[in-house]
């Protein structure tokens, strides 16, 4: 008796169990594995965005083309060069912001609110702003270039300059990020290492360098992180703004899947280059948990 008992309770406590978890799962799978299994099936075939007939598997077709295009290695490079670029000036920018407002000041935390405002901006209205403030003829950004002599007058019809006007763009709208988490940090770090390291004498440098840096080790890598996944994954703001123009210098590897996808037709090859790029946002995750998460203090 006491063994069904104990048998029939757990029976009961399984039930409320599986009703928790039933409506994650569902939206789980609904939002993330069937988008992922669709386009992994879509790579092998050749599936096209308009239907005009059967789908025929291709096994690594679209893959070998992949490797064969031009258009993708180009865009690719792009892509890693954005990254390399934009979210360790975004770091160096939030990590010495946040040690300033880590100290009180006088209006301390009006600024600090305002210098969170250009991350609740939308990208595509970043984007605009951005393209209007650099249109050759009434645009501020483009006027002030202009009277300096730095750089042409329409910056987002130069290969160079486009290139740069997208980088400067995702810089302004996205260190206040990095700036949170770090300041997020720093607020929570615990005093008593920074007061040691005072009683011993170390100067500033010192301090950031042996005490602050190896502390924020977790919550820098965490920041680098979420900027990874979402530079990676950047978007509407370089649609907007030059829809990967001029001759394909923006062309970041989310255009050109959209490019081929939707200008093209071609799904299944769009497919398998976002597949392609899960695999590298998952490798670049990994690498990041696994060698950041973890503070060199204990």
């Amino acid at each position: 008796m006491t063994s069904s008992g104990s048998m029939v309770t757990k029976k009961r406590g399984v039930r409320p169990f599986l009703g928790f978890i039933f409506p994650g799962i569902t939206l789980l799978t609904m939002i993330l594995i069937f988008p992922v299994s669709f386009a992994l099936v879509l790579s092998f075939t050749d599936r096209q965005l308009i239907y005009l007939g059967s789908t025929n598997f291709v096994g690594l077709s679209n893959y070998i083309e992949m490797v064969r295009d031009k258009g993708f290695w180009s865009s690719l490079l792009l892509q890693f060069g954005f990254i390399t670029i934009a979210i360790p000036i975004e770091l160096v920018i939030g990590f010495f912001v946040a040690l300033l407002f880590n100290n009180e000041f006088p209006l301390c935390k009006l600024l600090r609110s305002l210098l969170m405002l250009p991350v609740f901006i939308l990208p595509v209205l970043s984007g605009l702003t951005w393209r209007l403030m650099l249109q050759p003829r009434y645009g501020i950004l483009a006027s002030f270039f202009s009277s300096i002599s730095l750089g042409p007058s329409a910056w987002l019809a130069d290969r160079k300059y486009a290139y740069l006007a997208i980088l400067l763009q995702d810089i302004w709208r996205m260190w206040p990020f990095i700036f949170m988490i770090i300041y997020a940090g720093l607020s929570s770090m615990s005093k008593e290492y920074l007061e040691a390291a005072q009683i011993d004498g170390a100067r500033f440098w010192q301090k950031l360098y042996y005490v602050i840096i190896p502390c924020l080790k977790p919550v820098i890598a965490m920041a680098f992180l979420l900027r990874l996944i979402d530079a990676l994954r950047i978007f509407s703001e370089v649609y907007v703004m030059t829809y990967g123009g001029p001759s394909n210098a923006t062309m970041l590897l989310s255009l050109y899947i959209h490019k081929q996808a939707f200008e093209f037709g071609k799904i299944s090859y769009a497919s398998s280059i976002a597949i392609f790029l899960l695999i590298i946002s998952l490798g670049l995750s990994y690498f990041v948990v696994k060698k950041g998460l973890r503070s060199d203090i204990v």
